[in-house]
């Protein structure tokens, strides 16, 4: 090793070679580098060689080995003789004063753009021809027993913290009592382009905005009386002779006699303007962000963009470009510029579709410039023309989804105009919505901080218009489904007026005649087919009027007390019913009739269903009025009573609360909506009555049970009547399905418009009792 070689120690090898290499013109510096504490001690303890300077990085091998710990284990062994310098990218004031207070003979922070020159600076003071004795000296004062000379001790000490202090980028200075400056370093004379024997004595009130300097004094002498903290940090604004001024934070600590009075202070400034301007503008971009949030329409999102883009972010060169499918753009051939926000346009913005050259080569869809800065109005007297595809890099960066940054666009090989006053340019997708633009008339002017506030904004902006078109859709889908509600309450009050008075006519008319006739029992057979018919038709009615009622998408709602309207339901049903409340119904937002009416058709399709049929009849459907019945239930004369298959009518919006179908006279009188559908007329023989008579006979004498009880989505519904097969389940909450012989197939279908109307779902399963059970679940 040569005798005055510095050497260098950092597991880092690229650390290693870059600082060679970076040293390797200083011919008065002859670098040694190693990798190890292991191998510094080695190379200290070589007898033979010496040093003049060991230079180490702070964290070494080892998870408990840094450069503190090496030197204090490097003196107690005495190969601490030669001066140690810490060059660390761990960097901080703390461990510069740790460092230096432990002996070290000065700190260099590295990755700065100086950092090589002060590390060599520092070499040159350390290294010079009694630097290793003075090295010795101070080790030995720290090996061995304190030395009685307390002055050369202090100076020794004060020596480390010039050191410490010329080192340390910060501005530091020394006040006196006064408040003048009785001590700064070389950084604070150049932060205040001065020197520093022009700053001794001046006031500090100099140097800081009006009242800073009373508030420095005003923490001095807080800290002097608390007594339990040595210093406090305090914000200040520096203003410099030019008049130009910054954001400052001041570290500050009293200087105390032994009588207890201020004798000075000490302080640290740091300049923190970049990070003001940071917060400032994170601040401002979170504000915006609130008004992008609060926008409904894609172009006020489009300008709120311009506006934060340029106020917060200081982009005062930016516009927003969105795509529509059906804009007419100029070809790429026929179309100048460079499809950024680089040159004027037609007044509406687009091109002139009278324009030969436009007509002729055009695109249909296109990003059409929406939103843009007011510079952009002034650079260009005018609006941005449309960007069509292919037109050049705006359209690369939509097509791409990948944000585009240029710091030239005059060198990018897709420039479309290579005269453009744009130098630097950004492009940020906003999705598949269109482009957010930046530029500068400067070359290479976005920094990385710059353009992820920018990428920040654009998404931000995207999930405004994402948000903006879903709402536009909904309203949309919203007028559409009011359209349709005008067209089916007309088509309800048809149902409801043209078709009823004439079936009430006929069966008043048929009333009178049936008193009138004295016929044979053909003549009455025929008689009651017409009145069964009749009486078919009124509810076949009346279901088409409450499925289609029930279905209307509820518009307005109220808080409704669910076990009060489970009481009145209750009460309409007649028959063998029971209705068991198995705990505290909920209250829920609803519609109070439409809730009944469900829960009157449930309750309905238990008691005509819920018995045990004799075994000649199929299991019973649990829907109050299913579909049409299989063929078995058919008629078997001339089939003119065999079920059939209503046609659809699930579009149908009202369910059946304002109008309830009356039964002729001679049948149950029961409107609809308050008490269910009418009975219905048996279809079939003389021979199929008498059995159907029978048959219910024996079921009007059992009593169904209905509980009703909250679950923790919402509500269920469950008897103890014969229940669904597993494989008829997903189709019983469906019209026009029935294994009854007289159902209509609306019971459960208008049950489950019902559900579908206030926006909850239900779901069709197996009772306790082996019946049928109905979860209605209510999204909270």
């Amino acid at each position: 090793m040569p005798s005055k070689a510095v050497l260098y120690v950092d597991p880092d090898e690229t650390a290693r070679r870059r600082l060679s290499r970076d040293l390797a013109a200083d011919a008065a510096i002859e670098l040694e580098a190693v990798a190890t504490a292991a191998a510094l001690r080695d190379a200290l303890a070589d007898g033979s060689s010496a040093c003049a300077c060991v230079v180490t990085e702070y964290r070494l091998d080892g998870p408990e080995t840094d450069a503190l710990a090496l030197y204090d284990s490097l003196r107690a062994d005495g190969l601490a003789t030669a001066p140690f310098l810490l060059y660390t990218a761990d960097g901080s004031e703390t461990l510069a004063s740790e460092a230096i207070t432990a002996g070290f003979s000065g700190y260099v922070p590295k990755g700065r753009t100086d950092s090589v020159e002060r590390l060599r600076e520092q070499l040159q003071t350390v290294g010079g021809p009694d630097a290793n004795r003075a090295g010795r000296a101070r080790t030995d004062q720290r090996a061995a027993p304190r030395d009685p000379n307390r002055d050369r001790e202090h100076e020794q000490d004060l020596e480390r913290y010039r050191t410490l202090v010329e080192t340390v980028g910060d501005s530091m200075y020394v006040l006196d009592a006064d408040g003048r400056i009785e001590m700064a370093n070389e950084a604070m004379a150049a932060v205040l382009e001065t020197t520093r024997d022009e700053l001794l004595g001046r006031p500090v009130d100099d140097f800081v905005a009006d009242g800073d300097a009373g508030r420095i004094r005003s923490t001095l002498d807080e800290l002097r009386t608390a007594g339990d903290r040595a210093w406090e940090t305090t914000d200040v604004t520096v203003e410099f002779t030019d008049g130009a001024i910054c954001d400052a934070e001041a570290n500050v600590a009293p200087l105390i006699e032994d009588d207890g009075a201020l004798a000075g202070s000490v302080g640290v400034v740091r300049d923190v303007s970049d990070r003001k301007e940071r917060e400032r503008r994170i601040r401002k971009l979170h504000d915006g962000t609130r008004r992008l949030m609060a926008a409904t329409e894609t172009d006020e999102i489009a300008r709120v963009v311009t506006e934060i883009a340029a106020d917060a972010l200081d982009f005062d060169l930016n516009s927003v470009h969105l795509y529509e499918p059906d804009v007419l753009t100029r070809s790429t051939a026929d179309s100048p510029g460079d499809g950024s926000a680089d040159e004027p346009a037609a007044a509406d913005g687009t091109a002139d579709p009278t324009d030969p050259a436009a007509s002729d080569g055009a695109d249909r869809g296109g990003l059409v410039p929406v939103a843009m800065s007011d510079r952009v109005l002034e650079l260009f007297d005018g609006i941005p023309s449309n960007i069509e595809p292919g037109g050049g890099i705006a359209w690369d960066a939509y097509e791409a989804g990948e944000a585009i940054v240029h710091g030239d666009v005059r060198q990018a090989p897709n420039v479309r105009n290579p005269e453009t006053p744009i130098r630097s340019e950004a492009h940020v997708p906003l999705g598949d919505h269109g482009v957010f633009i930046v530029s500068s008339l400067e070359t290479n002017d976005f920094d990385p901080e710059a353009l992820t506030l920018a990428r920040i904004l654009a998404a931000n902006a995207e999930a405004a218009l994402d948000r903006a078109e879903r709402e536009g859709e909904l309203a949309e889908h919203g007028r559409e489904l009011e359209r349709q509600n005008e067209r089916l309450e007309a088509f309800a009050s048809t149902v409801s007026h043209d078709l009823r008075n004439p079936l009430t006519l006929a069966t008043g008319h048929l009333e009178l005649l049936a008193g009138r006739i004295d016929g044979d029992d053909e003549t009455d057979r025929h008689v009651d087919e017409l009145e069964w018919a009749l009486t078919r038709m009124d509810e076949l009615v009346e279901n088409v009027l409450t499925l289609a009622r029930s279905g209307r998408r509820l518009t307005e709602t109220e808080p409704v007390d669910l076990a009060a309207v489970v009481e009145r339901a209750e009460r309409t049903v007649e028959g063998d019913l029971e209705v068991v409340c198995d705990g505290s119904l909920p209250t829920v937002d609803g519609d109070e009739e439409r809730l009944r009416v469900l829960f009157e058709n449930v309750f309905r399709n238990a008691v005509e269903h819920g018995s045990t049929s004799p075994p000649s009849h199929a299991q019973e459907d649990a829907v109050e009025h299913g579909s049409t019945s299989p063929d078995s239930h058919a008629r078997q004369d001339d089939g003119r009573h065999t079920a059939s298959s209503e046609s659809s009518v699930a579009d149908a919006p009202e369910d059946a609360v304002e109008h309830g179908s009356t039964s002729p006279p001679s049948h149950a009188p029961e409107d609809a909506v308050e008490h269910g559908s009418a009975t219905l007329g048996f279809q079939g023989t003389q021979e199929d009555l008498d059995e159907e008579t029978t048959n219910r006979g024996e079921r009007d004498g059992e009593t169904v049970t209905v509980t009703v009880e909250p679950t923790l989505e919402g509500f269920a519904i469950a008897d103890d009547g014969p229940g669904i097969p597993p494989g008829e389940r997903d189709r019983v909450l469906e019209w026009g399905y029935s294994t009854d012989t007289e159902g209509t197939g609306f019971g459960l279908a208008i049950v489950a418009e019902v559900v579908e109307a206030h926006g909850w779902s239900v779901a069709v399963e197996e009772s306790d009792a082996g019946g049928l059970r109905l979860a209605v679940s209510i999204p909270s």
